[in-house]
Parts: structure tokens; C-alpha cells; sequence
């Protein structure tokens, strides 16, 4: 069940009682979804007033009349926002719909019910084409969304004060770990690892890497802002970068956070990833399975004599890391 800490309204006992209600009347919905050059559009006719959430992207939408909405992930206009002290805490997405048709709209949040009992720092950008911005103030925020009253269609997406959010409180944000396996090739499996905001839509990540196969694991974690992580794997591998500082982006690139590349062809993986502490925030098993063992690839030739196999590591201008066997012979 939703309660609402930061009370905007109203007292509290209100509030977790709407929050139910609107919970347990919303209808979850899945849009017909276009992808172009790795970015995604969404589109959905909706039937009537109502309250629709959808699954792809958490977004809800409070509908007064059916009607068709367009929406799609836009990039954060630069420096707007810092000039005024904010900083984008989710997607900006732009939506199109006939003008009335949207009174409300809920944007998915990453705080933890701790978070939302201190100050008012999240509220909403709505963005015109001209890059003209206003800053909305939420009609209520639950454990899960931001309720803004739409005035016009355009883009809309949450931002933090960054004094209020960052500077004077170091509580951690929910985030998620995602992670994808490379295409199995001569190498060893290699594992990109993800760090994100918990409000990134997968969708979105998954669509700059549709080459690669998505391990289904438990995402959640807890992430602190600025603080720097580490990945560790058993059995042994060779991670890059050996840390990161987490930083709150919200794309328009979902890069790794970390490469990893076993050194040798496991069934089964354990990855950590630590705190700056050594401190787990997250972990799991996962079982990694490759049509054929890569080593068997490489077979001496009659003739030659193999002495050994040489592992080399080699970093492209992508900084990603690339194994490649190496036969020394006599």
C-alpha cells in the first residue's frame, strides 16, 4: 500500500486513503511501441476517462475523454536547469495528445519512503518547444509517483533542488542493476553491468542494447549519489573500470558502468556490487549458458607444437574490453 510522507494536503490518513483508491482504480496498459536509431516512441488509444498506468514506462495518465497519446523520451535541454539549481531525477518525456484530453499526469520518482519525509525537493519541468521552462508543483506525492495538474501538452519530467537533495542530505536513492550479456564470440562471456536510477525505464536501456541478451535477475538496490562502487565476480574476471562514482544520469546514453570479462567459461557467475565501504548493496547468482565452450575454438594445427595460450586484453576507443587468445609455438 502507498503512503504518502511528504503530506502536500490534507492530513495523512487522507492521503494514504486516496493513494489506495487511485491505486486500485488505475488500469495498466501496454502501448504499441516503435523503435528508431535506439530511441523508442510509445503510442496507446485509450477508451475513455480514466486512470491508466503504463507498463513500460511506470507513467500514469488521468484521461477525461478517449483519445490517442504520443509519447517519447527527449533530451534534458542543457544548462536550463542548473541555472535555477535543479537537476533532471528522471526522463523528460514529450507527450502528445488532443489539447484536454490529459488532466493529470503521475511521474514515476526513485525516493525511499525515508526521503520523502524531509523537505519538498522534487517537483516538475515542463518544457516548451521553444525550450521556455516552468516549474510545476506537485499536487501530491506518493511512494512511487509525482501527481502533476497538466495545463498544456508538451514535455514534462521531474527534477531535485540540488541544495534541498543533495547538499544537505545524503540519503540513498532506489536504483537498479541491470545486466546484459554480449553476443558469445571467441571470448569468454562478457558482462555489461548497469547503475541506474530506479525510474529508468528498461525499455529505454534495453533498446541501446538489443544486441546483447538481458540476464532477468533481481534489479533493486539502494544507491547513494556521488559515492563511488565496485563490482566483484566469482569466479575471478576482469572488471573495468575497478570503481565508479554513481552519478544521477538520466541518458540520453545508457553506457556500462562496468565491463566483465571472465577469463574463463563458467556455468556459473556471482556478482557483487560494494559500496566504497567493501559493503554489499547488491548481489546474485545468475547461470550463464553459451551454445559451445569458446576455448575449443582454438585447436593447434598438426604440424605445431603448442606451448601455451596467452590471454591479452585490449581496450577499444569505446573503453570497452576485448579478449583475444594468442598461440605461442616453437
Amino acid at each position: 500500500m502507498d503512503v504518502s510522507c511528504l503530506v502536500l494536503s490534507g492530513d495523512t490518513e487522507a492521503e494514504t486513503s486516496e493513494t489506495s483508491e487511485l491505486k486500485e482504480s488505475s488500469s495498466n496498459f501496454t502501448p504499441e511501441m516503435k523503435t528508431e536509431y535506439s530511441r523508442l516512441s510509445y503510442r496507446f488509444k485509450f477508451p475513455g476517462p480514466g486512470v491508466f498506468r503504463c507498463t513500460l514506462t511506470r507513467l500514469v495518465f488521468v484521461m477525461t475523454q478517449a483519445a490517442e497519446v504520443l509519447y517519447r523520451t527527449v533530451v534534458w535541454p542543457d544548462g536550463l536547469l542548473e541555472s535555477v539549481g535543479k537537476t533532471p531525477a528522471g526522463m523528460l518525456f514529450n507527450i502528445k495528445c488532443s489539447e484536454g484530453a490529459i488532466s493529470q499526469l503521475h511521474l514515476p520518482h526513485c525516493e525511499t519512503k525515508e526521503a520523502l519525509c524531509f523537505n519538498r525537493f522534487l517537483s516538475v519541468a515542463h518544457i516548451t518547444d521553444d525550450d521556455g521552462m516552468s516549474i510545476l508543483e506537485p499536487t501530491k506525492i506518493t511512494d512511487t509517483h509525482v501527481l502533476v495538474n497538466i495545463p498544456h501538452l508538451s514535455a514534462f519530467g521531474l527534477i531535485w533542488d540540488i541544495i534541498l537533495r543533495f547538499l544537505h542530505m545524503k540519503l540513498p536513492i532506489n536504483g537498479q542493476v541491470l545486466l546484459f550479456l554480449r553476443p558469445p564470440g571467441r571470448a569468454p562471456p562478457t558482462l555489461d553491468v548497469l547503475l541506474l536510477l530506479g525510474n529508468i525505464p528498461l525499455s529505454e536501456v534495453s533498446a541501446q542494447h538489443e544486441e546483447s541478451e538481458r540476464i532477468k535477475v533481481s534489479s533493486e538496490c539502494l544507491l547513494t549519489a556521488d559515492h563511488s562502487y565496485s563490482v566483484r565476480c566469482e569466479p575471478q574476471a576482469l572488471i573495468d573500470p575497478k570503481s565508479k562514482t554513481f552519478r544521477t544520469g538520466c541518458g540520453p546514453n545508457f553506457h556500462p558502468t562496468f565491463v566483465v570479462c571472465m577469463t574463463t567459461n563458467p556455468e556459473r557467475v556471482t556478482l557483487v556490487v560494494q559500496d566504497q565501504h567493501c559493503t554489499a548493496v547488491w548481489e546474485h547468482g545468475l547461470y550463464i549458458h553459451l551454445p559451445v565452450d569458446v576455448f575449443d575454438d582454438v585447436q593447434p594445427k598438426s604440424n605445431i607444437s603448442l606451448q601455451s595460450i596467452v590471454v591479452i586484453v585490449l581496450q577499444s576507443s569505446y573503453n570497452y574490453y576485448w579478449l583475444f587468445k594468442l598461440e605461442i609455438v616453437c
